[in-house]
C-alpha cells in the first residue's frame, strides 16, 4: 500500500509499505528518502497520540507511534498520511 509522510515544512514523501511493516521499518524508509536518522523521527497518525510510555505508570496515549508496532496495528490504509516531527535533544517533555 502507498502512504504519505508529511514533514513540518509541508513536504510529502510517498512510501510503499506492507501492513506487516513495523514503524521502525517505515522510519528506515523515510531515512532512505530524506536522510533523517530513525532515532530523530517521531511519526504521528491521524493527529492522535498513539504511543504508550509504560514508564509513566499510565496506559494513556501520550506520544508518537511506537517503533515495535505494525502498520496494521495502527490500522493504516492506503492513502494514509503520517506526520513527521523531529525529536528534540534533552529528553521528552
Amino acid at each position: 500500500m502507498q502512504i504519505k509522510v508529511r514533514t513540518l515544512t509541508g513536504k510529502e514523501i510517498e512510501l510503499d509499505i506492507e501492513a506487516d511493516y513495523k514503524v521502525s521499518k517505515i522510519k528506515e524508509r523515510v531515512e532512505e528518502k530524506e536522510g533523517i536518522p530513525p532515532a530523530q523521527q517521531r511519526l504521528i497518525y491521524g493527529g492522535k497520540q498513539v504511543c504508550v510510555y509504560p514508564s509513566l505508570g499510565s496506559d494513556k496515549s501520550v506520544g508518537t507511534m511506537a517503533d515495535d508496532k505494525t502498520a496494521a496495528e495502527y490500522q493504516l490504509e492506503g492513502g494514509a498520511t503520517l506526520h513527521l516531527v523531529l525529536a528534540l535533544r534533552g529528553g521528552r517533555a
